[in-house]
């Protein structure tokens, strides 16, 4: 697979820069209900009732094969979310800290064929993409493949000093396309934050990814950005328990198919690209973002 690698030469917002690493400006879009300046502060703050966990704590910690329930929350029940899982739930703390910035770059074919293949309903597709953990500076090439079983396969390799030369990568690139080189391009550049949990005994892990914002790697398109959580259950099957998909169903919370690069997509390049197939998904996310909190009070529903 030949990418065609980010312009040195383009120019980047100074204010989405935190020590030299551009992060889509995460930290500076505050959550609904909490003070722009304390966001973070206040999040850890929640999130400090949680028993930490470390990645080495964790078997499997990224569980690479797997199968994956989103829903989409609005901002204002992150809070309530997050009140009501200390139970069931162990969070991932490193260096002290709890909640994470991330940088992802998609790549795709010129005429946006990965993207083509998801909304035209293909099975067995990909999704190629560089993933920055912005506190780390840590960068990992990773290829996502979605079988026809709808399970979720992730490979990926880490990336030294973002070289592109080594050949492992090379390997691991081109694999799921017959060893095939195809040309790909930058197509969306996606930032969040994350705050991920897991559940060691059966083996889920639950991300909630809030503050999305996409942008374009070329600079042509301004950039977009939704607030509601992108709540995402990650098990071995689908007959695997979940305390959060328990809570979800009191809450008559239904998943939703969501597609962070697809979304990503639609919205920024908004009439350049067929966008049909996610059209109901771009509704709920404006009535979501519209509504005021779903959740009622922590602890109204408890999970038993």
């Amino acid at each position: 697979m030949l990418i065609q690698k980010e312009d040195s030469q383009k120019k980047t917002n100074p204010a989405l820069l935190k020590n030299g690493v551009n992060t889509g400006g995460w930290i500076d879009q505050p959550l609904t209900g909490l003070k722009p300046d304390r966001c973070k502060e206040q999040l850890e703050l929640v999130l400090s009732r949680y028993k930490p966990h470390s990645l080495s704590q964790i078997k499997n910690a990224g569980l690479m094969h797997r199968v994956d329930t989103k829903y989409l929350l609005p901002a204002s029940d992150l809070e309530k979310l997050l009140a009501v899982l200390p139970p069931y739930y162990s969070v991932l703390e490193i260096d002290s800290s709890r909640v994470f910035g991330y940088r992802t770059t998609y790549f795709d074919t010129p005429e946006f064929g990965f993207y083509l293949m998801h909304h035209n309903g293909k099975m067995n597709r990909f999704k190629v993409r560089h993933r920055l953990y912005v506190e780390s500076g840590d960068l990992y090439v990773e290829v996502k493949h979605k079988s026809n079983k709808r399970v979720t396969q992730k490979d990926r390799v880490m990336l030294s000093g973002a070289s592109l030369s080594n050949e492992r990568i090379k390997e691991l690139e081109a694999k799921p396309f017959g060893g095939r080189n195809l040309r790909l391009v930058e197509s969306i550049v996606c930032s969040y934050a994350r705050v991920a949990f897991a559940n060691e005994e059966n083996g889920e892990r639950v991300t909630l990814d809030f503050n999305l914002s996409f942008h374009d790697p070329m600079g042509e398109h301004a950039g977009v950005s939704i607030q509601p959580i992108i709540v995402e259950v990650k098990r071995k099957n689908n007959k695997a328990p979940s305390a959060l998909i328990d809570l979800m169903g009191k809450y008559r919370q239904k998943p939703i198919s969501f597609s962070k690069y697809c979304i990503g997509c639609s919205l920024l390049y908004k009439g350049r690209i067929k966008a049909n197939r996610f059209k109901k998904t771009l509704m709920r996310l404006k009535r979501v973002d519209d509504s005021g909190p779903i959740l009622s009070a922590p602890g109204s529903a408890p999970i038993h």
